[in-house]
């Protein structure tokens, strides 16, 4: 990751998840790649810049996404999927919307898109990319990936 043109980003994003998620966080071997195959259901949140485009997206492994909701806001409706999409919603809007500020202050225009739930197939469909860096993450018992995606 040292060399990854998201290190900002991704540091940020990790510091985030430590101190906003109140359960154990864990990371996993970082690794990139530019099989499609990768790419699963999960949050995607599109940062357009100068001279990147890529996505943030926290996808789900199994129960990962629900457990970064319920850590998040530290309730307990895991069975509701619309509880589960607003609370990693606001989220990848704070990671993403809070590092785009300070970016700024350092004179890098970023700017975000609305974010979007895709499943599996149409991640694969939809978003053309050129790689991918994968960040594994455990979130008590379950896991979950942060992803970067170059387009």
């Amino acid at each position: 990751m040292g060399d990854s043109v998201y290190m900002r980003h991704a540091l940020y994003a990790l510091h985030f998840l430590v101190e906003n998620v109140y359960v154990p966080i864990g990371m996993g071997d970082i690794y990139t790649t530019t099989d499609a195959d990768t790419l699963t259901s999960g949050l995607f949140q599109k940062i357009v810049g100068k001279d990147l485009t890529y996505y943030l997206a926290l996808v789900d492994l199994r129960e990962g996404l629900r457990a970064i909701a319920k850590g998040f806001a530290g309730d307990e409706y895991e069975d509701d999927k619309s509880f589960i999409f607003d609370a990693s919603g606001e989220l990848i809007n704070r990671i993403n919307g809070e590092y785009v500020i300070t970016e700024a202050k350092d004179g890098i225009d970023l700017t975000m898109e609305p974010q979007l739930f895709l499943e599996e197939d149409e991640a694969r469909e939809q978003i053309k990319f050129r790689e991918i860096l994968h960040i594994p993450i455990s979130i008590g018992a379950s896991n979950a990936e942060m992803l970067f995606v170059t387009v």
